[in-house]
């Protein structure tokens, strides 16, 4: 009974194979996307799931509030919270470890490599987390400080196929390290990147290794999950015992909290040096995945409620031999199920296929593991709940005819189901339209992001990352750079816009509480190299010995925070509790973006001093390539150790709006494909409509309709279905881009935008007119002569 089933199945859908290609082509269309954002929504929910203790394992973040006493998180500790925390809650935290990414110099033998992911680590690592070792003990391979732990990839970069074991390396051009263990890529990607591992005991004999306010760590703290609220309610006092002495002069505390090791990834703070994910995101694309599937349903829905009336004949016979509904309805799920089952086998090699593909162009690194038992488990469930979806209410319809009523009829008898086609034809292009409206709205931002002014020049800027030679001999770099005709401006600071900037409290007035000020350490140059306008009193000026002790300056917005009149701001003394300075406020700049438009412009001060490790380069963009190959000389004598590490301002700013970029992507093509699947509906649609009314057609052909009002008549139908379709998507595309531009401090106004939600409806209507004209076009012209001669 079941080949039975499966011939006539393959028989009746290679009889009607117009609407069997338009449903296949709908769900290969929609499985391949729907296969790709799976493996991507999964590879993203299983960040850090392959370590044995996962559950137990939370990372340790600070709080603070801002200006506005929002409460945000700060990924990075210094190193001595880790010992006071196992310490003071003994019984309660197991086990600790600390680590921190750095960007060394590696050398091995003559060659040099800048690697950008060492891990400097406590020398549990490998026993407190679960990253594979491929050789070496997880108890002992950091035990020594001069041991070092290499990832497979960067073994066989530095070796080829040769046991690296034993062999040397050395870091910095300071210390050697002894290859001491291999460690293998996880099953799952990592919040936590690096490519070798060092021990942090190295760094035990500095003095800035025991200070609490030296934050560049990540802390992680082992326990029981039920205990760690009681942790959290701890916090308190411990910050208080610690530190609180140090919030008391700098008018300003901090907070501890504990992030579960599963959520880390997706947890956004500030200061962190790793990539978060964005969990709003997956659902966006978890969301457009399923729209393309249901539309590819609907199409399928759609065709075979239309081809009914065709089959109703061979329903009538089948049950006058005897056929009972139950066994109808499985023949006709049959053939749900062979096609689905086609499409699905097609839909797995064409994604896979064309997985590098899209990885690239949506700039994602999407891994398939099809062995994976929850791949298994989500394909089988996807199967059955497709088939139930589109194949049930079409095989319980046409089940469900009258033995008589078809065999004396040639009419269709939908009945009410027009209606259920109407609905879906509704629902198909109501998708539609919002992913369509939605995309040119988040291209509306970017451009605005994009074009917006941000108060600072950032063309032609080369940023360089200095190393501790150059940090020596910066004098003389910086005097050999100004001789170079090219380049029109340097400065070295403490960090550039778009990067890290610290903050401390200022006391603007005498017992008036501290207000919190972002800050830049910088030598003169820095308003010059970004073209930041002074907007009152003067900017740094190496002429004047007593700015680089005493003088500050305030950016327009430190100096409204104040309250103070203009006059008065400049000249006046203030004092930076936590540092123990005294500053004399020289000028105020105008504000500018040195965070991402996602974050309102808050006070900052620029102060001439320490801590500055980048340097920006203003040139002229006339001859950048001979500009480059100049400097990389110079770097080479001045800084022989070290490689030049650099990139250009402007490129480094436009990568921090990827993941907004990656969803316009994403909203473009799937947009694109869920317009398509639904004309490829239309058009099946389209075809059995102006099949149905053939006879009609040629009547009002012989009493004179033209060509243009045989389409139109056919297309009003449709078209009043898709301005219905649009009435119900500009709200609800209205509704999401609204939530989604909270995230934006600066962001369009909707309703200067208004013409793209007519602009994406007319589209959409547009493209569905020409494929039912396309399609109608042929019935239109037919002469009806060859229609009605035997009537």
């Amino acid at each position: 009974m079941l080949k039975n089933y499966f011939k006539t199945a393959l028989r009746n859908l290679i009889k009607h194979k117009g609407t069997s290609v338009i449903s296949l082509l709908g769900f290969i269309i929609g499985l391949t996307s729907v296969i790709f954002l799976y493996f991507y929504i999964e590879n993203e929910l299983n960040y850090d799931a392959f370590h044995s203790d996962k559950e137990s394992i939370y990372r340790v973040y600070r709080t603070s509030q801002d200006e506005t006493g929002e409460t945000y998180d700060i990924g990075q500790t210094s190193p001595p919270y880790a010992e006071a925390l196992i310490n003071d809650f003994q019984g309660i935290i197991q086990s600790t470890v600390r680590t921190s990414i750095r960007d060394l110099v590696v050398s091995n033998g003559d060659k040099r490599f800048y690697e950008d992911y060492v891990m400097v680590a406590d020398t549990n690592f490998f026993e407190f987390f679960s990253y594979p070792l491929k050789y070496g003990d997880p108890e002992t391979v950091l035990d020594d400080i001069h041991n070092v732990v290499l990832s497979e990839e960067l073994a066989k970069k530095y070796y080829n196929n040769e046991d690296p074991i034993g062999k040397t390396i050395s870091l910095n051009e300071d210390e050697t390290f002894v290859v001491a263990g291999i460690f293998s890529k996880p099953q799952n990607k990592t919040h936590i990147e690096f490519d070798m591992v060092i021990s942090m005991d190295i760094y035990e004999p500095a003095d800035w290794f025991r200070d609490w306010w030296r934050n560049f760590a990540s802390t992680y703290v082992k326990i029981d999950p039920d205990k760690a609220s009681y942790l959290v309610s701890q916090f308190p006092d411990f910050m208080e015992k610690y530190l609180g002495e140090d919030f008391k002069i700098n008018n300003n505390s901090n907070g501890l909290t504990l992030i579960p090791l599963s959520d880390v990834y997706f947890h956004n703070a500030r200061y962190d040096s790793n990539d978060s994910g964005d969990k709003a995101s997956l659902y966006i694309l978890g969301s457009v995945a399923l729209a393309i599937l249901f539309i590819a349903c609907f199409n399928y829905i759609n065709l075979s409620i239309a081809q009914s009336y065709k089959r109703a004949k061979e329903i009538g016979v089948r049950k006058v031999l005897g056929v009972n509904k139950t066994r109808l309805v499985f023949q006709f799920m049959g053939e749900s199920m062979v096609l689905l089952l086609t499409a699905l086998l097609i839909s797995g090699i064409l994604s896979t296929a064309l997985r590098d593909t899209l990885n690239t162009y949506f700039e994602l690194d999407v891994l398939y593991n099809w062995n994976d038992i929850n791949v298994i488990l989500f394909t089988g469930f996807l199967f059955i709940t497709i088939v139930l979806a589109s194949g049930l209410y079409p095989a319980l319809l046409l089940s469900s005819f009258k033995t008589l009523n078809v065999l004396k009829s040639d009419k269709p008898l939908l009945g009410k189901n027009i209606f259920v086609r109407k609905g879906l034809i509704v629902s198909q292009f109501s998708l539609s339209v919002f992913l369509l409206v939605v995309t040119m709205l988040i291209y509306m931002q970017l451009k605005f992001m994009n074009e917006k002014d941000l108060g600072y020049d950032s063309s032609s800027v080369l940023v360089i990352d200095t190393d501790p030679e150059i940090r020596e001999n910066y004098d003389a770099f910086q005097e050999r750079l100004r001789r170079f005709p090219t380049i029109e401006q340097v400065t070295i600071a403490s960090g550039v816009p778009g990067g890290f900037h610290d903050n401390y409290g200022i006391n603007f007035k005498e017992g008036q509480e501290a207000i919190r000020v972002h800050t830049v350490f910088s030598d003169a140059g820095y308003l010059k190299t970004f073209g930041i306008p002074v907007f009152a009193g003067r900017g740094f000026d190496d002429h004047f010995s007593t700015d680089r002790e005493e003088a500050m300056m305030i950016s327009e917005s430190a100096w409204k925070a104040t309250g103070l009149p203009l006059e008065e701001i400049i000249g006046k003394q203030v004092k930076i509790p936590f540092k123990e300075w005294d500053r004399t406020i020289i000028g105020v700049y105008k504000d500018y973006h040195y965070k991402t438009l996602k974050d309102k412009v808050e006070p900052q001060a620029i102060i001439m001093g320490e801590d500055m490790n980048r340097i920006a380069i203003k040139m002229d963009n006339s001859n950048i390539i001979s500009t480059m190959k100049q400097l990389e000389e110079l770097y080479a004598e001045l800084a022989p150790g070290f490689p030049l590490k650099s990139w250009f301002l402007e490129e480094d700013l436009g990568r921090q709006y990827e993941p907004e970029n990656r969803q316009a992507r994403v909203f473009t093509v799937f947009s694109g494909v869920s317009i398509g699947l639904a004309c490829m509906g239309v058009l099946g649609l389209a075809a059995f409509s102006a099949q149905q009314r053939q006879k009609e057609l040629g009547i009002r052909k012989v009493l004179g309709a033209s060509v243009e009002q045989i389409i139109m008549l056919i297309s009003k139908e449709f078209l009043l279905l898709v301005g219905i379709a649009v009435i119900i998507a500009i709200p609800a595309s209205w509704i999401f881009i609204r939530k989604w531009l909270q995230d934006f401090a600066y962001r369009i106004e909707i309703s200067d935008h208004w013409y793209l939600f007519l602009m994406g409806g007319s589209l959409t209507a547009l493209v569905a007119f020409f494929t039912i004209g396309l399609k109608t076009f042929k019935s239109a012209n037919t002469n009806p002569a060859d229609i009605i001669r035997y009537e």
